[in-house]
């Protein structure tokens, strides 16, 4: 059988062989340096590798947990610590932690570290002029760094590919051993197998200096959009609860959709399909999210970061078998069964209160208001029939009013002319408003912005009366308006004065 020799380029060696150096050099002395600078080097390779690799697998850990608070908690719980820190606990290992030769000892666990993430964000937003108590800018935020942390990663990815390549190809001391050992040869080396976790288009059959193995299969995880779903796990979500058989084939043969981030995503499904009013699509797709929620749960038990076909082909079978299949107690079944009552009964329950918020959301209208409670609101009408220029004139702004409006006018009725404005969309009021102030029908003094800004001012003016010393009659003709928000709980009139 011809032997390959070529191995032996790779040997990263430095003897007195051939070696020219300058005549002021002593040429042992340079070896020693060249020795020593190899040596150097190597160890520097080493550390950056197995700091990279902590790297890449502390932020894995970081944004499983990030990214199943933003799937599964609302704005309002993000403000909350205490609820943060009871999912945190309730869904991961609380006491998980870097562990390694180069990470600190007293790094906090991932769930701590995730904790001071949001009391980091709180200052971020108060440097940024944002409201630290509004759930949608905290999850905004958490969303921005969670893409940081996916460039750093992927950063690091590409230069731990670099450096498995350089350590693959010189061969040192630490990489021979005695040739039998063991009972097989050309074994995969772990650099071998690092490597192929992160070249997705490395080949066996690659023809350069470094022979990369097959590419090892990963969960699907679409990092930049949490809610997209592969189409195998579309497929998946389509499958019928009863036929618990090919749903286990679809898992075995579509391992990588069994990822945190397709979970979730399918699990979100359910709510689009309950707003549509699909309640049985809903119940189907959380059964099959649930089945993927327990498989990961039994497989991250075994702390495997990646995806090893054979641990979790093992676990797929080993849960389908107790869970399913088991003729003796069929306990198991129904506490997963339970377990996806209770998650549909969740997404109906809060589809229903956002369908209810939805339905107060109040429209936007203008109203008149005095300032002045025991000023009677004064309704200037023109003379019809006049031949004064100013009357004619206010004629003119009256006739361009809406015909309903100009019947509201007539009775000089605030109430009715408030009734006609609450039919209006904001932009036709304000022109009505602006032919008000045109023919002096009604004097507006200010456009606010909801209830409170008029109390305040009502206050102001109330006090500022209470003080005058010689008080001088208030002109009820000058009134102030504002839009406001009418909800089913709280008729909120706007203000004129």
């Amino acid at each position: 059988m011809p032997i390959d020799y070529s191995k032996w380029d790779k040997i990263e060696l430095s003897d007195d062989s051939d070696i020219e150096v300058h005549p002021n050099v002593d040429k042992r002395s340079f070896i020693r340096w060249k020795q020593q600078s190899i040596h150097e080097e190597r160890v520097k390779r080493t550390n950056d590798i197995n700091n990279l690799e902590f790297q890449v697998k502390m932020n894995s850990r970081l944004n499983q947990r990030v990214d199943k608070m933003l799937a599964q908690l609302n704005d309002e719980d993000l403000l909350n610590r205490d609820t943060v820190r009871k999912f945190l606990n309730a869904n991961f290992d609380k006491n998980e932690k870097g562990e390694g030769e180069n990470v600190d000892p007293d790094m906090p666990p991932y769930n701590e570290m995730v904790e001071d993430l949001f009391e980091q964000l709180e200052i971020n937003a108060k440097k940024a002029n944002k409201d630290p108590k509004d759930g949608s800018v905290i999850r905004e935020m958490i969303m921005e760094h969670r893409q940081k942390i996916d460039a750093v990663t992927k950063q690091a990815q590409e230069r731990l590919v670099q450096l498995y390549k350089e350590k693959a190809s010189l061969i040192s001391s630490d990489d021979f051993h005695t040739g039998f050992d063991k009972g097989f040869v050309n074994s995969k080396s772990q650099e071998d197998v690092d490597a192929a976790k992160f070249l997705p288009n490395a080949s066996s059959s690659s023809q350069s200096d470094v022979t990369l193995p097959s590419p090892v299969p990963q969960f699907i995880n679409f990092e930049d959009d949490v809610m997209k779903l592969a189409p195998e796990t579309v497929e998946f979500g389509k499958i019928s609860p009863k036929d618990i058989k090919k749903s286990e084939a679809h898992m075995l043969r579509y391992l990588p959709i069994l990822s945190e981030q397709q979970k979730d995503a399918l699990m979100m499904s359910a709510f689009e399909y309950q707003i549509e009013g699909n309640s049985e699509r809903a119940y189907e797709v959380i059964h099959q999210s649930e089945l993927i929620a327990y498989v990961r749960e039994i497989y991250d038990m075994k702390k495997i970061p990646h995806l090893q076909v054979n641990e979790l082909t093992e676990v797929i079978k080993m849960f389908f078998q107790k869970v399913f299949y088991n003729r003796v107690n069929d306990q198991g079944r129904k506490s997963f069964l339970d377990s996806v009552q209770a998650k549909f009964d969740h997404v109906k329950k809060r589809v229903a209160v956002m369908e209810e918020e939805e339905s107060q959301e109040g429209v936007e209208t203008i109203q008149l208001k005095s300032l002045d409670e025991s000023t009677e609101l004064q309704v200037q009408l023109p003379q019809f029939g006049s031949t004064d220029p100013d009357e004619i004139k206010k004629l003119e702004a009256f006739n361009k009013l809406p015909l309903k409006m100009q019947n509201a006018v007539k009775t000089q009725n605030l109430d009715k002319i408030n009734d006609v404005f609450a039919e209006m969309p904001v932009d036709e009021a304000e022109s009505v408003l602006d032919i008000f102030n045109e023919g002096g029908i009604i004097g507006i003094n200010a456009l606010l912005e909801d209830e409170s800004e008029f109390q305040e001012l009502q206050e102001q003016y109330q006090s500022e009366s209470q003080n005058r010393l010689e008080p001088t009659e208030q002109n009820p003709n000058e009134q102030i308006h504002e839009p406001y928000e009418e909800t089913a709980e709280v008729n909120t009139s706007d203000v004129v004065d």
